[in-house]
């Protein structure tokens, strides 16, 4: 297809995601050449494209390219003004053409808004139902519970297919994510030792040391269980616990996640934990939003009989870290019948941030003429083997949207499963009282 017969729309273009994660990924894409002609950028600020791109370029701390710069068209668009649609399509079509190329909608906006631009957008025929080159793609959360999410969903099938949505995850696009399948296959020393019999927990972790700032209206609404544990950390789970698919093809892979996810439950001997860090409440008052979560979870899979998997998530604690740790069940070293020597556990650490990597512990002898035993480590860096810029996760899944491939994309199938999880921990969390925890924590991690 020509570059010029195809067009990418940004909705919420003056908004966080759109400056410090989208237009960054774009950059980078431009460096090998774009394959849309124009890029729209549609937000409700009352800019020219010059002024979108400067600010822009101040708020994500980005450089954008000429080329880049001359793809960008801003336009302002109230997302609740039915007339403003006729007008964008108008102003579209004037400067596109009636060529039927490939659209992309990025809504990078509020769940409350996928369904009124969807709609508006079939209304002036910029979106055409089952029209396969016609893609939305959706940011999370999809929803704030499983109630809502099949409401959205049965509107927006007024509108588009579901082969026509693409709900991004921009953990599924980072590196070590996409890793955890060579990882786990690929590797005999881990395929044969990866179930319960031989690990004792899996810890999903990611936490930072910022605190909500100026997403606070977004956040409050969402928190930190619909925010991050819905999506990215049971998607992560999901990969870490799947049973082998049958092939690599995206169905595969996604049935792979949707069973043992249906095997997920919160532990009755959890139990799950919800925080709020100190100085939130001045923010947003008499607020009940957790900033913080720890949710203790079992499967039903006899695979993964006697396994915990623990999940963890919080703003301002004590660093910013993003990682998958498997812990083995201990192995006492048996020198004779009558003798056993304790070994430590060996743990398997697949690090996604800051750095991207792995590292194995396990037990050798200490030098000399005794049984001692002593952890030494095995460590692997694979961000340090990329030249130049880190690929973004938001490339990656641009490219996908682009040529149609739904891999890295969660369907509606697995989402529902993941707000079923998810709306049970809130259901066992708010049986507990809310933990207030001072900013910098490392308790919480515990």
């Amino acid at each position: 297809m020509d570059k010029q017969e195809g067009l990418l729309c940004i909705f919420g273009a003056t908004g966080d995601l759109a400056a410090k994660k989208i237009f960054p990924a774009l950059q980078q894409w431009s460096d090998e050449s774009l394959p849309m002609g124009r890029i729209w950028c549609l937000g409700r600020r009352p800019l020219d494209t010059e002024q979108f791109i400067e600010f822009i370029e101040a708020k994500g701390d980005v450089q954008l390219s000429e080329s880049l710069r001359n793809q960008l068209t801003y336009h302002k668009l109230e997302f609740n003004d039915s007339d403003a649609y006729q007008a964008l399509a108008e102003r579209i079509h004037a400067e596109e053409g009636d060529r039927a190329g490939r659209r992309l909608f990025f809504l990078a906006v509020k769940p409350d808004a996928f369904v009124p631009i969807a709609k508006e957008l079939h209304r002036v025929a910029l979106l055409t139902r089952g029209h396969e080159e016609h893609r939305l793609v959706l940011e999370k959360p999809f929803g704030n519970s499983l109630h809502s999410a099949d409401a959205i969903q049965q509107q927006l099938l007024q509108w588009v297919s579901e082969e026509q949505l693409y709900r991004i995850d921009h953990y599924l696009g980072k590196e070590m994510i996409r890793n955890i399948l060579t990882i786990r296959f690929a590797n005999r020393i881990f395929s044969e030792s990866w179930h319960g019999g031989a690990i004792e927990r899996v810890e999903v972790t990611s936490v930072e040391t910022a605190g909500v700032e100026e997403r606070v209206d977004y956040y409050d609404q969402a928190g930190a269980l619909n925010d991050m544990v819905q999506s990215h950390l049971l998607q992560m789970v999901a990969l870490v616990a799947m049973a082998a698919p049958e092939d690599l093809a995206p169905e595969s892979l996604r049935r792979a996640k949707i069973d043992i996810l249906n095997t997920l439950r919160p532990d009755a001997q959890g139990p799950q934990v919800i925080g709020q860090y100190a100085g939130y409440s001045e923010q947003v008052p008499e607020s009940t939003t957790e900033t913080a979560i720890k949710a203790v979870l079992r499967s039903d899979s006899p695979q993964w009989a006697g396994t915990q998997f623990i999940i963890r998530t919080g703003k301002k604690l004590s660093e910013k870290r993003t990682e998958i740790r498997l812990s083995y069940r201990a192995m006492p070293l048996c020198v004779s019948c009558n003798q056993q020597i304790a070994a430590e556990p060996n743990q398997l650490v697949i690090e996604v941030f800051p750095q991207e990597g792995m590292h194995l512990q396990f037990n050798s002898k200490i030098p000399g003429y005794e049984y001692e035993i002593e952890q030494v480590l095995a460590d692997y860096c694979h961000s340090c083997r990329m030249i130049g810029n880190k690929p973004e996760a938001y490339v990656k899944l641009l490219k996908d949207v682009w040529k149609g491939d739904k891999t890295l994309f969660t369907s509606f199938e697995e989402l529902q499963v993941q707000w079923r999880i998810a709306d049970s921990i809130r259901l066992d969390a708010r049986k507990g009282e809310m933990v207030v925890y001072p900013a910098g924590s490392a308790d919480f991690l515990k």
